[in-house]
């Protein structure tokens, strides 16, 4: 349970009449005043920073326009993943209507690799361009800024990964990221695609194109990619994320009005994007050429886009396909006692580049610790990804002593990073990440799963304007979690084992007085505990609250973290 100042949740819950549950998860999230709470609700564009105080942004928007109005080529060159993909929506769409001269390319990731190469700078020298502009990559690219300065090429790097720890950036013409040593911009959490689409913005405030345009234009990439990058849903994200939402649902694009038909998608939410819309964008980037992602968004004919929508349904299910059953393998190799394992470093040979940051982080949800997975190739190199848990930044202990100089290739955020190096250095690397663990934790990670708890609610308040009130919080995400609360004795009232094999439990559950709403519950994955959790049983359960869409009719309904059998209080 999350410790919360119950005499400031009950001023709250007076002040803004709303349920004391929901005034529990406000000041356990710091909003503890009527003020707070109306100001972080309060969405819309009068809550988007100004981009005039990104760095840089001043000559690489004079640089775009002249090159705008010299009718100079300019090329485009975006990433494979979501993030990357959406960024280079929105810089082509934006580009085109300023009728901008373009051409683009998003990297092949087993191909082409991450990040800008002079192999890069050549294909857009072979392309005519004058101008080169990367989204969502580029801020360690040093090599190919020097390249490209030798060569002729105008570089302009947008990204929002962090620099090196000294803090040099790339030389060329200019560097816009808000995560720089030496940036004013007043928030640091926007994704790839937000920073693209702020330039975007300030050239056309500076070409006097209507912002109001651009926005309605470009904010459904930014939504996308925002959410599927895991930004952080705060400040300026919760409006740019809840106006690309709502845009998305009732979209006008061809390519994504199709990509929700074979998603099945109507309502678009941050979870419908984290799990329907995101991974379909991103499969076919990790199995193939994420080129047809790129191409379904940009795309304006139904006929065209109904097909390329079929090619990500394709991809994903090939994905998930596959990854199921390296995940399996992976399972087998993690050792049976694990009282002395910190972090989990897998590796085999044969599996898909593409998928082992989605199997490192199933073993990071399994066993609550960080994991390492990679494939080792041929020639004897070992190319993968790590996922971290929220209490550990795997960053950090990449970097550290003994652990650096063993990697090729290394880099990402905190709890999320891809590394290259030969495979003969895996034990060692195993073996000193570990140390390093047991150094900063005190011992070690135990590999505990803890579900943190916003709030107790009362069986009485699982109710629609329990609802309208949790929803008033939204968007949610990274950093402004769907709210968790756990209902205590609440009786199963239906069980039944859904899905494949049985491998879901559905149950309707009802508190114990008689006035009580009984509510739809969906426990995923736990299909084999139906004997335990059968009809008539009572249970403690800890739950999110939504709505949920069938055959028409939009029902409340609880998605179960976890659940036992009800325990004497």
């Amino acid at each position: 349970m999350k410790p919360v100042d119950r005499d400031l949740a009950d001023e709250l819950a007076f002040e803004l009449e709303i349920p004391r549950a929901v005034a529990n998860v406000c000041v356990g999230r710091g909003l503890d005043s009527v003020e707070k709470v109306k100001d972080f609700c309060e969405l819309g564009t009068n809550r988007l920073h100004s981009p005039w105080t990104l760095p840089d942004i001043k000559p690489v928007v004079a640089r775009i326009v002249q090159a705008i109005e010299a009718k100079e080529k300019i090329f485009v060159h975006g990433d494979y993943d979501v993030d990357g993909v959406t960024a280079t929506a929105v810089v082509v769409t934006a580009l085109r209507m300023f009728n901008a001269d373009i051409s683009y390319h998003v990297p092949h990731r087993i191909q082409d690799g991450y990040d800008i190469k002079p192999a890069s700078v050549d294909r857009a020298k072979a392309a005519g361009a004058t101008l080169m502009l990367s989204v969502d990559c580029g801020i360690v690219a040093f090599e190919a800024a020097e390249y490209a300065k030798e060569i002729g090429m105008d570089l302009i790097i947008t990204d929002h990964h962090h620099p090196s720890d000294d803090g040099r950036v790339p030389d060329c013409i200019g560097v816009v990221n808000p995560n720089r040593h030496d940036s004013q911009y007043p928030f640091p959490g926007l994704a790839g695609v937000g920073i693209a689409f702020k330039v975007m913005l300030a050239v056309g405030l500076k070409l006097k194109y209507p912002a109001r345009d651009l926005l309605e234009e470009l904010v459904e990439y930014v939504a996308l990619g925002t959410v599927a990058d895991v930004a952080p849903m705060i400040d300026e994200n919760r409006s740019l994320v809840s106006l690309g939402c709502a845009k998305l649902t009732d979209s006008k694009k061809a390519g994504v009005k199709e990509l929700l038909k074979v998603a099945g998608v109507n309502n678009v939410t941050t979870m419908s994007i984290g799990f329907s819309l995101g991974p379909r964008i991103n499969a076919v980037g990790r199995l193939a050429d994420s080129g047809t992602a790129l191409d379904l968004l940009l795309e304006k004919s139904e006929r065209r886009a109904k097909f390329l929508a079929e090619q990500l349904n394709s991809a994903n299910h090939r994905r998930q396909m596959q990854q199921e059953q390296v995940v399996k393998e992976a399972l087998a190799m993690v050792p049976d006692d694990l009282s002395d394992t910190s972090i989990l470093v897998i590796g085999a040979k044969g599996w898909h580049p593409g998928l082992v940051g989605l199997v490192a982080g199933k073993l990071a949800e399994n066993y609550g610790r960080p994991a390492l997975v990679c494939t080792i190739k041929d020639d004897g190199t070992a190319k993968g990804s790590c996922r971290s848990i929220r209490s550990f930044n795997i960053l950090e202990a990449l970097k550290s002593p003994g652990c650096w100089n063993l990697f090729t290739k290394c880099g990402g955020h905190a709890f999320a990073a891809g590394f290259e190096l030969p495979a003969k250095n895996l034990d060692l690397l195993r073996e000193k990440l570990n140390e390093y663990a047991k150094q900063v934790t005190d011992g070690g990670i135990e590999g505990v799963r803890v579900i943190e708890i916003d709030s107790r609610i009362q069986p009485g308040e699982i109710n629609d304007a329990t609802f309208k009130e949790i929803a008033r919080l939204a968007p949610f995400g990274s950093d402004n979690p769907e709210p968790m609360f756990i209902a205590k004795n609440m009786q199963i009232v239906k069980a039944e084992a859904k899905g494949a094999e049985g491998k879901h439990l559905k149950m309707r559950l009802k508190g114990p007085k008689p006035a009580d709403p009984w509510v739809e519950a969906m426990a995923w994955r736990r299909g084999s505990d139906i004997e335990t959790f059968c009809e008539g049983a009572s249970v403690d359960v800890v739950f999110k609250l939504n709505k949920e869409e069938w055959q028409g009719r939009i029902n409340l309904s609880m998605t179960v973290e976890d659940l036992r059998i009800s325990q004497k209080s």
